[in-house]
């Protein structure tokens, strides 16, 4: 640096502060500071006017030293950190821990990158040793991770899935208090991008819920309580009928989850006599879905409104009996619009292909959502039933519900059952967009096991981050655009996720002798998120070293 003197237009001189660098291989300058005029050059005024500008010359020179080469993930690992603790994820891994003495890692360490990872950017484990680990807050992530270690943790996971379960679901309740828990089941299906079932049990072809039954897959049921917070899963072949897994799944949640009083609701797809009287041999009370179309002879009954009684303007409910036990038979204007806009894209489709010159009968007869409202004129020409679509019509918005629980009134019977749409939710989020449970990138069954139990705990995380915010409806909300129209809803945990994602730490560096590590600000969505949760914002100093 050196200073130089310069003169304007009108002949004034001015002092500059000038510093020389090199760009492309040539010799540039630039102006650091301008120190003011010069008169009748005198030096002391020029002493003056740089110790004014005292601050910007330290600043300068600092400037030099300083190095900020890198950033890291900080915003999800201070929240699931604190989720670990309070859900008593740390508790339950540490006495598995003690349990393999000669495991060589932390295995809370492992499993809590895998779970940080799912929410960062749900990937392979290999890609979470190539890439993400490198991402995150080291200090957060203080054990080595090695491949091999991540996936000797979904071993571990595997093995012990039933005591984890168990465990997390004791954390922090006083069973001695609870007197009737009402366990939410549903099921779904995940697939594989491959047709082998010969490396393993699990891994089968069968009915498709994703509709590719050219892919092997798995039968995957969730247990969860009413506000949607998982309780447990199990895991069956992939040409498991879904109504035969209900006598296992009763006796494994009677045997993990020991409360004096269960009612199981549980979908239409589990209806049937025999599962209503395994249900009632073990004692279990239960609310399921019915398909009223089965009990033929009260249809008359059964589709009458006249019978029936509101509950709002929106829900009116008929109480009856089914071989001994309750059938409450709905009918919701919400269910009525549904069907019967369901039915109308259907014959819109059918109308559509009747009015091509090249319609044949074989389109309809195998496709059986069109077979319902098509029949044969002669024996070749398709034509539409207009009786079955007028008997279809008039189940319009018509729901049965059977259920064994008799101290209930029926309006909290389905309510109750109308809670399973969070089991969906939760599925939404384990297969979809969110935690993607799925590609799985595992063969065997014990692997199969280990990744569905990490995300059933990274699902439990993010469950728990749900119905905190659900009920901080009126305080966290989102706005969104529809029709023209600003409407409010509750802010979602992705929405919340993608600004954590943005909460980096920064190493500045000076020189060789100094590192501050600085966060980043955390503001709107994922503040209100620390606060609902009940954790302080961490300083923005978090350490020097």
């Amino acid at each position: 640096m050196y200073i130089r003197t310069v003169k304007n237009n009108s002949g004034q001189a001015y002092y500059q502060l000038v510093e020389s660098f090199r760009h492309n291989g040539q010799v540039r300058k630039r102006v650091l500071l301008t120190l003011g005029k010069i008169e009748d050059h005198k030096i002391g005024d020029l002493a003056k006017a740089i110790s004014r500008h005292q601050k910007e010359l330290a600043a300068c020179d600092l400037a030099k030293q300083v190095t900020v080469d890198e950033t890291f993930i900080l915003g999800p690992l201070l929240v699931l950190e604190h989720l670990f603790e309070k859900l008593g994820i740390n508790q339950v891994m540490k006495h598995i821990q003690d349990q393999h003495p000669r495991l060589g890692f932390n295995l809370t360490m492992q499993l809590f990158t895998l779970v940080v990872s799912r929410f960062v950017r749900p990937s392979s484990k290999l890609k979470v040793y190539d890439h993400w680990v490198e991402q995150l807050y080291p200090e957060m992530v203080k054990d080595k991770i090695k491949i091999h270690t991540l996936y000797r943790t979904i071993d571990v996971l595997a093995r012990h899935k039933e005591e984890l379960e168990r465990k997390l679901y004791q954390h922090g309740r006083d069973l001695l208090n609870i007197k009737v828990d009402v366990v939410l089941y549903d099921l779904t299906t995940l697939r594989f991008e491959s047709t082998r079932t010969d490396l393993g049990a699990l891994r089968q072809f069968g009915y498709s819920k994703e509709m590719r039954p050219d892919c092997t897959q798995v039968v995957f049921g969730l247990l969860a309580g009413t506000d949607g917070v998982p309780l447990g899963f199990e895991v069956y072949p992939g040409n498991t009928f879904e109504g035969e897994t209900l006598g296992d799944i009763v006796e494994k949640m009677r045997a993990k989850f020991q409360v004096r009083r269960f009612i199981f609701v549980g979908d239409r797809g589990i209806f049937s006599k025999k599962n209503l009287e395994l249900l009632s041999r073990d004692g279990t009370e239960f609310i399921i879905g019915m398909k009223l179309g089965v009990v033929r002879n009260r249809h008359e009954e059964f589709y009458d409104l006249s019978r029936f009684r509101p509950i709002n303007e929106s829900l009116y409910v008929y109480e009856t009996q089914y071989e001994g036990d309750r059938l409450i038979v709905t009918w919701s204007r919400v269910r009525y619009e549904r069907d019967q806009k369901a039915r109308g894209d259907i014959l819109e489709k059918i109308l559509k292909k009747l009015g091509s010159k090249r319609v044949k009968a074989e389109t309809f007869i195998s496709n059986r959502s069109y077979r319902r409202f098509v029949r044969l004129d002669g024996k070749t020409k398709p034509m539409l039933n207009e009786k079955a679509i007028e008997e279809d019509a008039k189940k319009d918005g018509f729901f049965g519900v059977v259920t064994s629980v008799k101290d209930l009134r029926a309006e909290e019977i389905v309510m109750h059952y109308k809670d399973l749409w969070k089991i969906e939710d939760a599925f939404g989020e384990m297969k979809g967009s969110g935690l993607k449970a799925r590609p799985v990138f595992h063969w065997k069954d014990q692997r199969i096991v280990g990744h569905l139990t990490l995300c059933f705990l990274a699902y439990l995380c993010e469950a728990y981050m749900t119905k905190v915010l659900r009920h901080k409806t009126k305080q966290l909300t989102s706005k969104s655009i529809q029709d023209g129209i600003i409407k409010e809803r509750p802010l979602t945990v992705a929405e919340v996720m993608r600004e954590l994602c943005e909460v980096r730490v920064v190493p500045i560096r000076f020189g060789e002798e100094k590192t501050l590590w600085v966060r980043t600000d955390i503001n709107g969505n994922a503040a209100q998120l620390f606060t609902a949760i009940g954790m302080r914002l961490p300083p923005k100093l978090l350490k020097e070293t």
